[in-house]
């Protein structure tokens, strides 16, 4: 009789963590969904800006401010040696 009590009771906390873990899971992604659509809000309303203002696109302006070096060999950097 004491085993069938046990069953039941992880069958109860089994079914609970899963139904827990699942409503977690589901929270997140309704989270991170409504957050792209924000993102992509902020988006439009800034390129509307920036065109009705004569700025650069956004992705026009991070491109200029985090430029990458230009292709081909780096130049070699010399380390001083205390002797």
């Amino acid at each position: 009789m004491s085993i069938d009590v046990l069953v039941v009771l992880t069958s109860v906390v089994g079914a609970l963590a899963g139904a827990c873990t699942f409503l977690f899971r589901q929270l997140i992604i309704t989270k991170n969904r409504r957050i792209n659509e924000l993102l992509d809000d902020r988006d439009y309303w800034r390129d509307i800006v920036a065109k009705d203002k004569g700025l650069p696109s956004y992705e026009d302006w991070y491109a200029e401010q985090h430029r990458l070096p230009p292709a081909g060999r780096e130049p070699y950097v010399r380390q001083d040696r205390e002797e």
